[in-house]
């Protein structure tokens, strides 16, 4: 479908089923209720999903029953939430076009200019240090998406919309920003994808569709994917632009910020500065300004977020870290040698092999490996003769009771597992404050 054929016009009368009842699912409900007249909506979702609410929508049906093909090939559009994968049955069956709740949006409300952001890793990170800064500013923001606000709510008139945006979310090419801003690509939610290519054009499906395309010059798998388009492109983290180089945000020559004199953690967040002040200037907004209200940041949580500090040993918790990039990201943080790492969750096929072998040239005194892949990681690592004591532990709770026997005053605790939660939490929310929680009980 078009986005033409999304106008609500073109959308009442028809027969919609909306899948899932996730956030989006429920503010998709509420929004057909209120716009969509004549409309027959349904929503098709688990029993527990419904239970759980306790919403009570006159005028929308609730379908609980196994979700086949046969069924969503019974309506006339299907709005899907973004975590349901369009290459997967029922949904790679379906003959109904199946869209979702931003392709709505962007036919119907766009009237402010779009940032989408999107990458492997600080997506959320940009996305909610953009919002800060241009709100430091003085200008109305909207942030929507996987942090904000689910983006069919975002009606209120405002001067910019700061879009987190998922592979999952870009992978229909609805998403139309004005400034679409890649971070970084590395393989991940290959289960959703289907494998490592799909990954990246999905994720590419947000710069094409973007009117300023801003690209990390420093990462090299996305330089090769879009070396055909150079002309296209604007860059950050490049010499010529704005760029990190020894602990120091820059412009060209100019030292901007230095990695102490604001409160993230990490040069790799000079670069997520980067990417922010880099969309200030395509905005033709003051930079000097955006610098200043930079420092006023706080980190979000569970983001190499200090806990504690007991005994002398600090506790940080990175659990958002669902690939072994980042997590070789949080261990340029921390004193490595005096660092207790632990690792390990749920199993997406994510090839550690590289991780392994960074491990060789210089590794924490101790990885503590549990979750689903926590075996294979602790074999890969062994494998490898890494300088670390490499333990295995049932769970991350016996983890955590494990790193507390073998830290000392002047060490520190690093969870940041390199894969998601879900063979054992809800989310990484979840996980990061189990991980609290277990500091005080070990």
């Amino acid at each position: 479908m078009h986005l033409e054929q999304l106008k609500l016009e073109n959308l009442c009368g028809l027969n919609i089923a909306i899948w899932g009842y996730g956030a989006e699912g429920r503010a998709m409900a509420a929004y057909c209720l209120k716009n969509l007249h004549n409309t027959q909506c349904t929503v098709l979702c688990s029993p527990d999903e419904v239970n759980s609410t306790g919403d009570d929508f006159k005028g929308i049906d609730f379908n609980t029953q196994p979700i086949t093909a046969t069924l969503l090939d019974g309506f006339d559009v299907v709005i899907k939430s973004p975590g349901i994968s369009p290459y997967q049955a029922p949904a790679s069956e379906t003959q109904t076009p199946l869209v979702s709740t931003a392709a709505i949006w962007f036919a119907n409300h766009k009237t402010a200019p779009v940032i989408a952001i999107t990458g492997t890793k600080g997506k959320s990170t940009v996305s909610s240090l953009l919002t800060h800064v241009l709100k430091t500013m003085g200008y109305q923001v909207i942030l929507a998406g996987n942090i904000g606000e689910p983006l069919i709510n975002c009606l209120a008139p405002c001067d910019y919309v700061v879009l987190e945006t998922s592979s999952y979310q870009a992978q229909d090419g609805f998403i139309q920003a004005d400034i679409g801003v890649l971070l970084n690509l590395f393989p991940e939610h290959l289960n959703w994808h289907g494998d490592e290519s799909t990954y990246y054009q999905d994720k590419l499906r947000l710069i094409e569709n973007s009117d300023l395309k801003l690209i990390n010059a420093g990462d090299a798998r996305i330089s090769e994917l879009l070396d055909g388009e150079k002309q296209a492109l604007h860059f950050f983290n490049d010499v010529a632009s704005y760029h990190e180089i020894q602990g120091v945000l820059m412009y060209r020559d100019k030292p901007l910020l230095s990695e102490h004199g604001w409160k993230l953690l990490g040069r790799h967040n000079l670069i997520n500065a980067a990417a922010v002040l880099s969309v200030v200037e395509a905005l033709q907004l003051d930079v000097r300004a955006a610098v200043n209200a930079m420092r006023s940041f706080k980190p979000l949580p569970h983001r190499l977020q200090t806990v504690t500090e007991l005994n002398g040993v600090r506790y940080i918790d990175d659990s958002i870290a669902s690939t072994p990039v980042a997590t070789l990201a949080a261990l340029t943080v921390v004193p490595i040698q005096q660092t207790v790492l632990l690792l390990g969750g749920y199993d997406r096929g994510i090839d550690w092999s590289g991780f392994a072998q960074a491990m060789q040239n210089e590794a924490p005194k101790m990885i503590i490996c549990s979750g689903q892949n926590g075996a294979m990681i602790a074999e890969l690592l062994r494998t490898h003769e890494i300088t670390a004591d490499v333990q295995l532990c049932d769970d991350l709770q016996v983890a955590v009771q494990l790193a507390r026997k073998n830290t000392k005053i002047g060490d520190y605790v690093l969870l940041s597992p390199g894969a998601p939660s879900y063979d054992a939490f809800e989310n990484y929310q979840a996980r990061g404050l189990a991980f609290a929680q277990w500091i005080n009980q070990s």
